[in-house]
């Protein structure tokens, strides 16, 4: 009895590379989300194995995507500072230069209640990447022009540097992390407030 043949990359009907390909894609996209949550409880100790069974694969695909831990807290970290980095060029684009810059800073309180692992991200050693270092500067350069402008504007407090929006993110994560949604957006309405000239904010939504 003669046995099938294998299918050979020659045999594959026209449509089935793209097909593969965009399998391939697809899973990526499961593995990334599913490390998001995986990374958001249980941060940087987090298990291949664990991420495989929230994305619905086999541990294997997940290594064929990332072929170390390390790969992908770096994808994680990249993905997320890609947000980051969508988030101000969106600033750049707004009518208002300081409900630019204030929607930056609300999306940034947002990321960090929808994936608490972020921050554990930041201190897993990924941070030292040629990719993630390329980004950051991509994003920190935006940011700068996101409070220049605004500053430009009269907004925002012509002392207000770069450098401190992590430092002010940094300290209302840790209200992020410990309070409700109200709470949070109370505290990070008195940061803006704080940093404006001018009349008490009103969040964008």
């Amino acid at each position: 009895m003669s046995t099938p043949a294998a299918t050979s990359p020659s045999t594959l009907s026209a449509d089935e590379p793209r097909r593969l390909r965009a399998d391939a894609v697809r899973n990526r996209a499961k593995v990334l989300a599913a490390a998001g949550a995986a990374f958001a409880e249980h941060g940087p100790e987090a298990q291949m194995e664990d991420v495989a069974r929230r994305a619905g694969v086999g541990v294997g695909t997940v290594y064929r995507h990332f072929p170390t831990k390390d790969a992908l807290f770096e994808a994680l970290l990249l993905d997320r500072i890609d947000v980051a980095v969508a988030a101000a060029r969106d600033a750049l684009e707004a009518d208002d230069p300081w409900a630019g810059f204030a929607s930056v800073m609300r999306g940034a309180a947002e990321m960090q209640e929808e994936d608490r692992g972020f921050a554990d991200l930041l201190g897993a050693g990924v941070a030292e990447t040629d990719a993630v270092h390329a980004r950051m500067e991509t994003l920190r350069a935006l940011m700068s022009r996101v409070i220049a402008r605004a500053q430009a504007a009269g907004e925002l407090r012509a002392d207000v540097g770069t450098d401190d929006v992590p430092a002010l993110m940094c300290g209302l994560s840790r209200v992020v992390w410990s309070s409700e949604r109200a709470a949070w957006e109370r505290y990070l309405a008195i940061l803006l407030d704080g940093l404006r000239n001018g009349p008490p904010t009103s969040l964008p939504r």
